[in-house]
């Protein structure tokens, strides 16, 4: 799994929708563009996606990533599994996977409980919020190091 820094990331959510799927050529995360539910139009989003190990290794030995290593890093993944007909087992999660609310239109909705990932969490206010939703906080013992006040 990929996610980038600024994801909220829920493990237990991820495996339980992963329990279910294909362990080989699998592609899974939320796919681009936001409009889309359609996994093989183009690309899923540098969010956070989900690569099979199988995968993972065609992309250290083929020469159709080697070949072409210049842009985003999520549109090069989906480019390069596109040419070498990979990935034919693609999933996307976007109902469980999106933008924190208000951040990015089409790509955001309010916080569910079935969340798998929350993305563009770019304050500790949003952190915060995303953390308390979840009820992580709950249990933690009060330190000089944060404050979630």
């Amino acid at each position: 799994m990929k996610a980038d820094d600024d994801v909220y990331l829920r493990l237990k959510p991820l495996a339980m929708s992963l329990d279910s799927l294909p362990r080989h050529d699998l592609y899974y995360g939320f796919v681009i563009p936001c409009s889309s539910m359609n996994p093989f139009v183009e690309y899923m989003s540098g969010m956070g996606y989900l690569l099979s190990w199988d995968l993972v290794e065609w992309i250290a030995s083929s020469r159709i990533p080697a070949n072409d290593t210049v842009g985003p890093e999520d549109k090069l993944v989906g480019k390069w599994l596109n040419i070498g007909g990979k990935a034919k087992n693609r999933v996307s999660n976007k109902t469980a996977m999106y933008d924190y609310p208000g951040t990015n239109g089409r790509c955001s909705h309010e916080l569910i409980p079935e969340t798998i990932a929350v993305h563009r969490l770019k304050s500790w206010d949003q952190w915060f919020h995303v953390l308390e939703f979840f009820n992580v906080t709950a249990e933690l013992e009060l330190s000089n190091l944060y404050h979630l006040e």
